[in-house]
């Protein structure tokens, strides 16, 4: 069933032709005309369903003649279903309006109703098609409700649209989806075809954990897309400015201690959720540390400036290097150091790309960095070091985890507060606590 999930989500990137990211965009740009506003809905989302039913045949297509779910005809439909139900769920729209408590909303009772089912309906390990189906249920319902309750904002229409408007930064940004998802993926394919499936199971653990960690990071990027799109529309360049400003600062104010913390904690991390056999993935989940500033930033540069400011060739150009850098280097590094090459490939792959559309997107607007607040958050985060070196004299385990989460919060936390960091106190204190300015 894992396979099946893989391989409707690699269809799911194909199916959603880069709308995610393009249909954040062009609603924000138009969401105080309701008129243009139910045009550019209904364009991108036919647009959007005449390209499912395409993606579904070529999916058909492509389990018929590779024989896949041959063995579970049951899995095979339901994985259809998968596939319309992750597409439909409509997040851009309620992103471009800046409603994210509707999206709050369904995905928390997604995740409810999902586990409600799944604790009534499931027994057996053996009916595994039926925990399956309850996944894509919940998300096909979720999908039919995001997309009838956009008619509370919009009017469906067919008559007078332009679709060709669209076509070619959907492209665009489809090509570049592909890319990334095709160099994110290689490092595994790679490892298990050039050293062995050891190499993989060491591999991914590391990985893993720092994609949970890059989660809050980058989702600030789609958050922010619509309000500097609509910035950008009404030629408010100096606010602009503040908010790639402050998009960095989040950053590094976010990153620089979590990047201390995993690489001083990552032997008992990996001792307790991957096991005493994955010693050889501390390492690499030291190393692979520096992904998280720089997805972080090459996210900035790419979402937050080069989207909105229709610059998404330059993106796209710079992910298709990193592709090509990503191929070459897995190739040349993985047979001589295994899993310890697919981390130098990705940390180069990640370097190349946040530099190139770093200068793409300079080009377009200053980018401005606090350097005075980034000393002061790295100096803090130094500080949680000898936490970690003295609390791991006397505790172990899960307590010894929290006891440094709960002590290197405290300082960083108490620290900014302290010293009066003005971005701390204002966009992150103030907002939590629900204190005016």
């Amino acid at each position: 069933m894992s396979f099946a999930i893989s391989l409707t989500a690699s269809f799911v990137i194909i199916a959603s032709l880069g709308i995610p990211i393009y249909g954040i965009r062009e609603i924000a740009k138009v969401k105080n005309d309701k008129e243009q506003l139910s045009k550019t809905y209904s364009e991108i989302l036919l647009i959007q369903f005449c390209w499912l039913l395409i993606s579904l045949f070529i999916y058909g297509g492509w389990i018929y003649f590779s024989n896949t779910f041959t063995d579970e005809p049951m899995i095979r439909w339901i994985s259809f279903i998968h596939v319309v139900g992750m597409v439909g769920l409509i997040y851009w729209f309620y992103q471009g309006i800046e409603n994210y408590k509707f999206i709050t909303v369904i995905n928390v009772l997604i995740k409810l109703l999902t586990i409600a089912l799944l604790y009534s309906l499931v027994t057996q390990k053996e009916e595994y098609w039926i925990y399956y189906a309850i996944v894509v249920g919940a998300s096909l319902l979720g999908s039919f409700i995001s997309i009838l309750y956009s008619f509370k904002y919009v009017t469906f229409q067919f008559r007078g649209l332009h679709f060709k408007r669209h076509f070619k930064a959907i492209m665009i940004l489809f090509g570049t989806q592909i890319a990334i998802g095709i160099y994110i993926n290689l490092d595994v394919v790679f490892l298990k075809y050039l050293s062995g499936e050891e190499q993989v199971g060491f591999y991914t653990p590391a990985k893993k954990l720092v994609k949970v960690c890059l989660l809050v990071i980058t989702s600030l990027g789609t958050v922010l897309i619509p309000k500097i799109s609509q910035h950008i529309q009404e030629g408010k360049i100096r606010e602009t400015q503040e908010l790639i400003t402050k998009s960095i600062q989040f950053v590094l104010i976010i990153s620089l201690p979590v990047m201390v913390l995993l690489t001083m904690l990552a032997p008992e991390i990996i001792l307790i959720f991957a096991g005493s056999d994955f010693n050889d993935s501390i390492l690499l989940l030291q190393y692979l540390v520096p992904l998280i500033v720089f997805i972080g930033m090459s996210n900035i540069f790419g979402l937050q400036i080069l989207v909105p400011f229709h610059k998404e060739k330059q993106l796209m150009i710079a992910v298709l290097i990193g592709a090509t850098f990503s191929v070459i280097l897995n190739v040349l590094l993985i047979p001589s150091s295994e899993s310890l090459g697919a981390v130098y490939a990705i940390l180069i792959t990640e370097l190349v790309i946040t530099v190139l559309t770093f200068f793409a997107a300079r080009k377009v607007i200053r980018i401005g960095v606090n350097f005075k607040a980034i000393f002061l958050y790295l100096i803090l985060a130094t500080l949680i070091v000898p936490i970690v070196w003295i609390t791991q004299l006397y505790f172990k385990g899960w307590l010894f985890l929290g006891i440094v989460g709960v002590f290197s919060f405290t300082i960083y936390v108490g620290g900014l507060s302290l010293l009066k960091d003005s971005f701390f106190i204002n966009n992150i204190w103030n907002p939590i606590f629900k204190i005016k300015k």
